[in-house]
């Protein structure tokens, strides 16, 4: 028997065997309590999806894609499907704190749990993929965009031009209400060619290439930077920090165990701010330099612990074309050539995220003060 699972961003999606006893499992069955993009709901009101959802959209892509690849191995859409199993609660909005105390990011998590290893000893996953004939490490490889066997599939996951983003681009843009994430996806499929274990576009593959960038740039400063959701992601990471009893059985919550847990600790009061979006304001905004950063938080150093926060937008992780994500292939008039070769375009919006500003942000309790001190007039 197969389930239709009716997806507000692709329609109806058809799942059956493997693939409906993925869906039904505990660990993916948890996706479903963890918000795609943490608090930016507190921004925009309509940011509630989820990655269970995400993941849906994700292997439907990915499904698409072997299609118009004529790749017959279901490999793709299974990986797609489990390539984001091990968030943690709140997405990304609280991994930073998450790999400080821990050393690990979500990828680690989501082999774990294809894996069955410690502390996912319960997770059914690995029966199931065996069940149906499919190696977990090869299928752990792939949806963690790492495998040397299946390299083409990784790159469908993870790559210049990958079913993730696409997948999240639309979902992101329609949940949040802006007007862009309008990806021809179905074009850029059927005039993809592959090269090795790339992922190469054709002449005409060139403008939603570019449609793809723009909207990655304009979703990032737009949505993913915007001011305010990383304040209430900070602040939650600091209410985080202060909690007595975190462990690293904290990364297998949902985001209300999450939240129920820090409620019931020491930072209740910090926590509460947050869910009422009593928020820090931003008390200075300049341009970032490494020496006006460092004097800044000199100037600031005598304050209390987590009343302010220092922040770089974009951050200075988010650098370079792996973050742009500009590198993508395509073979125009004979040559095979990077996109910024050959589109005026991609080549303008290289340096777009390498304009950083400095954002300090503080509680009520040391707002006027940290205006004195950074001179605003």
């Amino acid at each position: 028997m197969y389930k239709i699972i009716q997806d507000p961003v692709n329609g109806p999606v058809k799942i059956d065997g493997l693939f409906s006893e993925i869906v039904d499992s505990q660990y993916f069955q948890r996706l479903r309590y963890i918000k795609q993009l943490g608090l930016c709901n507190l921004v925009f009101p309509g940011a509630n999806h989820s990655r269970f959802e995400h993941s849906l959209g994700t292997m439907f892509m990915a499904h698409e894609l072997s299609e118009a690849l004529e790749i017959k191995d279901d490999i793709p859409s299974i990986a797609a499907l489990l390539h984001d199993i091990g968030h943690m609660p709140f997405s990304h909005g609280l991994e930073n704190e998450f790999y400080g105390l821990y050393k690990v990011v979500h990828e680690d998590l989501t082999r774990k749990i294809i894996l069955g290893e410690n502390p996912y000893d319960d997770s059914t996953i690995p029966g199931i993929l065996e069940k149906y004939g499919y190696s977990p490490s090869d299928i752990a490889d792939v949806a963690t965009g790492s495998s040397k066997k299946y390299p083409l599939f990784s790159t469908m996951i993870s790559g210049p031009i990958d079913v993730d983003e696409i997948d999240y681009l639309r979902r992101d843009a329609l949940f949040c209400g802006v007007t862009m994430g309008q990806i021809d996806y179905k074009r850029l499929f059927n005039t993809l060619m592959v090269n090795g274990s790339d992922l190469v576009g054709v002449e005409k593959s060139i403008p939603t290439i570019e449609s793809i960038i723009i909207t990655r740039i304009l979703m990032y400063n737009t949505v993913y930077f915007h001011k305010t959701c990383r304040i209430a992601q900070r602040m939650l990471g600091y209410a985080y920090l202060d909690n007595d009893k975190k462990n690293v059985d904290d990364m297998k919550m949902t985001d209300f165990q999450f939240i129920e847990k820090l409620l019931n600790g020491k930072s209740s009061e910090l926590v509460k701010r947050v869910m009422n979006r009593n928020l820090f304001k931003v008390a200075y905004r300049g341009n970032y330099t490494v020496e006006r950063t460092v004097e800044i938080k000199s100037l600031l150093g005598d304050l209390p612990e987590h009343e302010y926060i220092v922040d770089i937008v974009p951050p200075l992780y988010f650098a370079g074309s792996t973050r742009i994500k500009n590198y993508a292939k395509v073979h125009y008039r004979g040559r095979m050539e990077n996109i910024n070769n050959v589109s005026s375009m991609a080549m303008a919006l290289s340096g777009e995220m390498e304009n950083k500003q400095i954002l300090v942000s503080a509680s009520d309790r040391v707002y006027g003060k940290i205006r004195k001190l950074m001179v605003i007039k």
